[in-house]
């Protein structure tokens, strides 16, 4: 039985091993055809899906044959093995074409995500994706609120950090960056990266001073701040040239700052304003600048407060204004000549619409007769703003003060307005600063009624009469009783016997037959009359005709050497006595007894021209050179 056993075994192994041997074609054993041979990727893998939303594409997988055909009616089978993801169904049979699909696959938690799929006895493939969170809040972490120079970048390149509704970065959320006309971003489009930050590179701004802006925003509703904004103040790069504004190519008198300070401007490259540079300036010869050293304000604007000229006459002066330290400019050069220095009065015409061109000129040439007559030059005097805008105040004159000037030597505002018609009140005159050292004026007013300028115009006298005003206010009997040049000054309920005591003028009444008035050795002064009359003219029935009584006479009215010389006491250094007309007293007309020297003067009136009471009696302000007011001279009613 034993044999029979073994025997049989043998016919049994030797009938399977031909069978064997035929079919692997002796050495091999041929597969099946139709047994899955490959499993591949078809579509769907990389994929980029918000949190819990499906996947744009769905996955697909082929399963193929030995010959690389898709073989239809294989199970797959599908698992989420990263992500926490799902798809809806975890197995697929294959397609006529040899593919399956679960459909398509619903993202987990944001980041990594991987799907498993498999068939027994092949490889495994792995399809990958992105799980992209829900943006909820987009915040600035880095260059917000910076400063740059302009056409350079900020030195803190911006950066945002994009999180979802639990706060967690989110990486890969596209980012966009935009900017304002004129700067730039080195990316404008961004992914966040893994710790959900994201930033443009380098933003560039533009060429022109002032705010830039960058936005930063996210696709999505409801997202926090949600778009960003970035600002960057963008500030003038090094000063590359400097320009000249204002104050070049002007003409002054020596020892004087020109009328025009001198202003410059100073750019960078792009030609915007340099602000907080400094400027040094520097002053040719004997010529004197102040400061010599200032800053640019907003605008890149640096001034001198002066430029005083040098004591050359015919000299040209320069000033150069160079940047401190710092920057590329170049040093400008302004330029100015020096005049010989001589009186000038400067007219400010408020009202010059109101003018005929005759009158205008009669103005001209009265000035032009008071810088001939006085020869010596004043030192000049700043006058400021709100001193100036009070004393036109004071007398009614409405005119706009751009600001605080240099005056040499005496400035006067004039201004036509009605009054009181014809033949009534003319008009007035008189100083209202004068200054600290000679109490010579520095400032003052002169108005005229409408009414009177015609009919003054049409007998001869307009001239005249501007002449006389232009006295007062150069200080012609408005400076008398404050320089103490008056003996026995007239007052309000007292007879009066008024008198000049300067030297000059006394010497000079003298040569115009002064010696035939016997009532003193002194200049005669009016003493009837009233504040705007008496002390401030010569005596009306002594000297009658002459220009500088209170009452001119409507034929010729001289103007004598006694009214040139008055101003040598007063405190000109320089007058022209050859500028005086010829004039000599008149006979005298009284016996000097009070009564009858009263009646006198009321007879002298008879035909003259009633000027009413034009001398302007107004607190007198002393200033120093630079303007300041050491004090105040109040008006004293007698």
């Amino acid at each position: 039985m034993k044999t029979l056993r073994v025997g049989a075994r043998l016919a049994a192994f030797a009938t399977f091993v031909p069978l064997a041997l035929a079919s692997c074609g002796g050495d091999q054993v041929t597969p099946d055809a139709d047994a899955p041979a490959a499993l591949v990727i078809h579509s769907g893998d990389g994929q980029t899906a918000n949190t819990g939303t499906e996947a744009a594409e769905p996955v697909r997988v082929r399963v193929t044959a030995q010959s690389g055909s898709g073989l239809s009616g294989v199970s797959v089978a599908f698992q989420v093995t990263v992500g926490g993801g799902s798809v809806p169904s975890s197995s697929a049979v294959t397609d006529a074409n040899g593919i399956a699909s679960p459909g398509r696959w619903t993202m987990g938690a944001p980041g990594p995500q991987e799907l498993r799929a498999s068939v027994p006895g092949l490889d495994p493939v792995v399809f990958h994706a992105t799980a992209q969170g829900i943006p909820a809040e987009i915040a600035i972490v880095a260059g917000a609120d910076q400063q740059a120079s302009v056409a350079t970048a900020v030195p803190v390149v911006p950066e945002v950090l994009v999180t979802d509704a639990t706060g967690t970065p989110l990486a890969g959320i596209r980012v966009a960056f935009t900017t304002e006309t004129g700067a730039t971003v080195a990316n404008p489009a961004v992914n966040t990266n893994a710790q959900g930050r994201a930033g443009p590179g380098a933003w560039t701004l533009g060429t022109a001073t002032g705010v830039y802006r960058l936005f930063a925003s996210v696709d999505g509703d409801g997202i926090k701040g949600n778009p960003l904004r970035f600002e960057a103040l963008a500030v003038a790069g090094p000063a590359a040239r400097i320009v000249a504004v204002a104050g070049d190519g002007q003409e002054s008198e020596t020892r004087l700052p020109v009328p025009v300070s001198p202003v410059i401007r100073v750019e960078d490259a792009h030609g915007n304003p340099a602000a907080a540079v400094t400027v040094s300036f520097s002053a040719s010869g004997d010529s004197e600048v102040i400061p010599t050293e200032t800053m640019t304000d907003s605008a890149g604007h640096a001034a001198v407060d002066k430029w005083i000229l040098g004591t050359t006459a015919g000299a040209t002066y320069r000033l150069t204004a160079s940047v401190a330290e710092g920057g590329t400019a170049d040093p400008l050069v302004f330029s100015a000549s020096a005049t010989p220095a001589v009186y000038d009065i400067e007219i400010v015409h408020v009202s010059a619409s109101l003018l005929t061109e005759s009158q205008r000129q009669a103005f001209e040439e009265a000035e032009e007769y008071w810088e001939r007559a006085i020869t010596g030059n004043l030192a000049w005097s700043t006058v400021r703003k709100p001193a100036l805008e009070q004393c036109l105040a004071r007398n009614d004159i409405t005119e706009e003060i751009p600001g605080d000037r240099v005056v040499d030597d005496l400035l006067i505002y004039v201004q036509i307005k009605e009054i009181d018609g014809p033949a009534g009140v003319f008009g007035g005159a008189g100083p209202c600063q004068i200054r600290v050292g000679n109490s010579l004026p520095v400032v003052g007013v002169m108005f005229f009624d409408l009414g009177d300028m015609e009919g003054l115009e049409s007998n001869g006298h307009l001239e005249g009469t501007i002449l006389h005003e232009m006295a007062h206010v150069i200080g012609f009997g408005t400076l008398w009783d404050h320089l103490g040049l008056l003996q026995d000054p007239a007052g309000h309920g007292r007879s009066a016997n008024t008198h000049f005591v300067g030297d000059s003028a006394v010497a000079a009444f003298d040569r115009i037959r002064g010696d035939h008035y016997t009532d003193s050795d002194l200049v005669p002064v009016q003493s009837l009359g009233g504040d705007g009359v008496w002390n401030g003219h010569w005596r009306e029935f002594v000297f009658r005709s002459e220009l500088m009584t209170p009452f001119p006479d409507r034929g010729q009215n001289p103007l004598s050497v006694v009214s040139l010389a008055s101003f040598v006491d007063v405190g000109y250094e320089g007058v022209d006595y050859g500028a005086a007309d010829e004039f000599v007293l008149p006979p005298p007309l009284y016996p000097m007894t009070e009564g009858a020297r009263a009646g006198a003067e009321q007879g002298a009136q008879q035909g003259s021209i009633d000027l009413g009471d034009h001398i302007l009696r107004m607190p007198l302000m002393v200033v120093d050179q630079e303007g300041n007011v050491v004090r105040v001279i109040p008006v004293e009613r007698r």
